[in-house]
């Protein structure tokens, strides 16, 4: 049987482990919906591009940030410049930035199902601790 201090240290130890898993827990969260948000976001580049004319030329309005649009003729010739990280900018056709995008989903819904099981496993952790903190609060209630 556990000494007293032994069941005192081990509850410590729970109440910090469960407080490390709820926080990393909250991460995972916050990981999911940035991942879910950056999925939305390629769709709907994706979707753009994908519905841009291909007449001659079009006009169309390009959003700058801070509520400024611009409007600006493209054509089936136009490029379109993607950002592949560390300020890096590629100039391609449409078809390779439909491709490029394609790929980007993909790696993110591999992140976003990465995210998730990450989350199932926390929750699974976090069940237990709880369980086993309860169980020895119990024991010590009942020394009491």
């Amino acid at each position: 049987m556990q000494s007293q201090s032994d069941v005192e240290n081990r509850i410590n130890e729970l109440a910090n482990a469960i407080q490390v898993l709820e926080n990393y827990y909250e991460s995972i969260i916050s990981r999911i919906y940035l991942i879910g948000q950056a999925i939305e976001e390629t769709k709907a580049a994706q979707l753009a591009i994908e519905t841009l004319p291909e007449d001659k030329e079009s006009e169309i309005v390009v959003p700058l940030g801070g509520d400024v649009l611009l409007k600006t003729k493209v054509d089936s010739s136009s490029k379109i410049m993607l950002k592949v990280g560390g300020g890096v900018l590629m100039v391609k056709n449409k078809d390779y930035a439909l491709n490029f995008l394609k790929e980007r989903i993909e790696e993110l819904e591999k992140a976003l199902s990465n995210a998730q099981q990450d989350k199932k496993a926390v929750e699974e952790k976090l069940e237990g601790a709880r369980y086993e903190l309860s169980e020895l609060l119990k024991r010590v209630q009942n020394v009491r």
